[in-house]
């Protein structure tokens, strides 16, 4: 359980006019939040970092095999503390292969020795429809990592891994990782905390933002495909495989300050899931095994994963018109008519933001399948509690999206189940900019803000 052991959230909003369809609409578009710099979660203390860790992996060499007829399928995962990032996976990439990836990881120098398991660097073979196989890893102490301060200093060399094998138990030589580790103190990031949102944050950019995203994985699930086609489309031959979404977010537990919300008692479909009955049992039994299906790409019905790595605004929305893209009219054909004679179709999607740090999110509509593999309560795998939760569209074809030539990020607090308070739409804002950056506007709107359903009238979100 997560406590805030001193300050308290100091919330002020300042509001300006815009332009929205036909009317004027009173927004909030500039923010002064004030966090508190220390949290304490167990008997650990943390403070808000002030440096970045810098790792770049190279390139690896004579790799344990672990298939017998096949090169390997490598991909790397680094992991600090809580905090973990992976690269893509190298098809047939074979026992060296060029890598040739980096990730930063935000950290406090001061405290970083909290991190007992130092820096983990683990290399994976991918095994599509059986549980990846462990390649070799290696563990850096954060005493030694400590001394590599700015580029110059680097640390540039090999880093041996150890395999284990799964039948004797033995450590053998899984080979090794050219490898390139430094960090630089950042004194943004205690800026960007505090006064990002403050005076014309939005119109000039914020220098140090957005932090380093780590990486959103996208699973194909078969099963869920195959009963969507079926119960929505009706035509086996638009048979495409169900998409879901997980990405790392940067600063969860800062941004909130440690809150988490549990599900809304009051709403009559949370008490058939959560409630004491058989009934509601099985059903989160349902939920849980539908969400392992749905997010391990382990799964034996799971096509494949992709892995990418996204770094603005911008790339996010790429990412997903790159799967999505058939539902959107292409802004550069697309002219919007007068009285509402152009029909434009905008995907929506469910989200939630898990404690781990994790934002996991689908496509949704109000076809039954799809409506229920997009329920909150199964992308967060049953849980009772989660940090925030809602849906969210890119706004664009509203009139401001039009005159600007800028989409926007429209994010809400829409979700029955778990039923976050509005109170924190501005610290959502805030999550959603340090990791995306200002580049697109951002958007979180209450359920029942008429501005939301304004936008989503403009975008066709069914």
């Amino acid at each position: 359980i997560i406590t805030i052991i001193e300050n308290r959230l100091s919330l002020s909003s300042q509001y300006t006019n815009m332009n929205v369809g036909n009317k004027q609409s009173t927004r909030p578009v500039t923010l002064s939040t004030r966090l508190s710099n220390q949290l304490k979660i167990g008997s650990t203390t943390f403070s808000s970092p002030s440096a970045i860790l810098h790792v770049k992996i190279l390139t690896g060499t004579n790799l344990y095999q672990t298939d017998t007829f096949h090169p390997i399928d490598p991909y790397v995962q680094v992991s600090l503390g809580s905090d973990s990032s992976r690269s893509i996976t190298l098809l047939r990439g074979g026992s060296n292969c060029d890598f040739n990836w980096k990730v930063a990881f935000p950290i406090n120098p001061d405290k970083v020795q909290q991190h007992r398991g130092g820096l983990a660097i683990t290399v994976w073979d991918q095994d599509l429809g059986n549980k990846d196989d462990e390649v070799g890893r290696a563990s850096i102490p954060t005493t030694k990592f400590l001394k590599w301060e700015t580029k110059s200093r680097a640390f540039n060399g090999k880093v041996k891994l150890e395999h284990k094998s799964r039948l004797s138990g033995r450590n053998k030589d899984g080979g090794s990782l050219d490898v390139e580790i430094y960090w630089e103190t950042n004194s943004v990031f205690v800026e960007a905390h505090n006064d990002m949102f403050e005076s014309t944050a939005f119109e000039s950019g914020v220098s140090g933002v957005p932090l380093p995203l780590t990486y959103c994985v996208t699973n194909f699930n078969n099963l869920s495909g195959l009963a969507q086609t079926i119960i929505d489309k009706k035509k086996i031959s638009e048979y495409t495989p169900f998409r879901t979404y997980r990405m790392k977010l940067w600063h969860v537990p800062f941004v909130f300050q440690g809150f988490t919300k549990g599900w809304n008692r009051q709403y009559k479909a949370a008490q058939q899931i959560y409630g004491n009955q058989l009934g509601s049992k099985t059903v989160r039994a349902t939920l849980r095994l539908q969400n392992y299906m749905s997010y391990s790409n382990d799964y034996v019905n799971n096509r494949s994963s992709e892995v990418h790595e996204l770094s603005t605004m911008e790339s996010f929305r790429r990412m997903l018109r790159s799967y999505d893209g058939r539902e959107i009219p292409s802004s550069s054909s697309f002219t919007p008519q007068q009285g509402g004679k152009t029909k434009v179709t905008s995907p929506r999607y469910t989200y939630v933001i898990m404690p781990d740090s994790h934002m996991h999110f689908s496509v949704t509509s109000k076809k039954i399948a799809t409506d229920f593999l997009s329920k909150h309560a199964l992308h967060a795998g049953a849980a009772t509690e989660v940090v925030y939760s809602g849906e969210f569209f890119f706004d664009r074809f509203s009139r401001r999206a039009v005159k600007t030539g800028k989409a926007a990020l429209v994010i809400d607090n829409n979700s029955g189940t778990f039923a976050p308070p509005k109170d924190k739409l501005e610290l959502l804002k805030l999550l959603m900019c340090l990791n995306f950056g200002t580049d697109v506007p951002v958007f979180a709107l209450d359920r029942e803000d008429p501005l939301l359903k304004e936008l989503s009238d403009a975008n066709g979100v069914e």
